[in-house]
């Protein structure tokens, strides 16, 4: 079964209420999309997800953990390619990203995530430690190993460079409010990037 925001990727246990687990993280996702971290309450997401209160108190307590819990299911495990150079590895890094963000509307909860995140601490720290901080690991590993290689300057700021290439990915998913066909391509991103930070000979 392809795994997607309206159905959430399997976890250990629980097999005969599977599709309830599946239910109340879909209902939340779509909470989020509708009325934001602020308004969404467990009652709601009950009610969506069509469950006894039993049902969803007993996988979560609060609604930070649920949210949480909807969260993780929106990030995936992005193995750090090693294709022998920067413009490779980004290449892999971002159309992998790219394939996730665009599966099951998660391109369009991104830009909401990120304007409730910005006033909100407690949804700030839930988004930033299962989203944002793996695909910034990622991306630091593929940098890192291409200061190694000698494809960029050892005195660059790694965490700037990050911000340089995550940045302009993030920025256009506001504007455009998640519409992944208006994204620039990566080969153009690179060619844009690495004009600037490439080491000089």
């Amino acid at each position: 079964m392809t795994e997607t925001a309206e159905s959430p990727r399997r976890t250990p246990g629980r097999p005969r209420s599977e599709a309830s687990h599946q239910a109340i993280i879909r209902a939340t996702l779509e909470g989020l999309v509708e009325v934001g971290y602020g308004a969404l309450t467990m009652e709601a997401v009950r009610t969506r997800a069509r469950v006894g209160k039993a049902t969803i108190y007993r996988r979560w307590s609060s609604k930070e953990e649920l949210v949480r819990d909807a969260i993780v299911f929106l990030h995936d495990d992005f193995e750090t390619p090693d294709t022998g150079s920067l413009r490779g590895d980004y290449e892999a890094l971002a159309a992998a990203v790219r394939a996730s963000a665009s599966r099951g509307g998660a391109a369009t909860l991104m830009p909401r995530l990120l304007v409730d995140a910005a006033g909100d601490p407690e949804l700030h720290a839930i988004f930033r430690a299962n989203l944002v901080e793996p695909r910034r690991a990622a991306l630091r590993a593929v940098l890192e190993r291409a200061i190694a290689r000698g494809e960029l300057r050892p005195d660059v700021d790694l965490e700037l460079m990050i911000d340089l290439f995550a940045g302009p990915a993030v920025y256009r998913l506001l504007i455009t409010g998640g519409d992944m066909s208006k994204m620039f391509t990566v080969e153009a991103q690179v060619d844009a990037l690495l004009n600037g930070l490439a080491a000089r000979r």
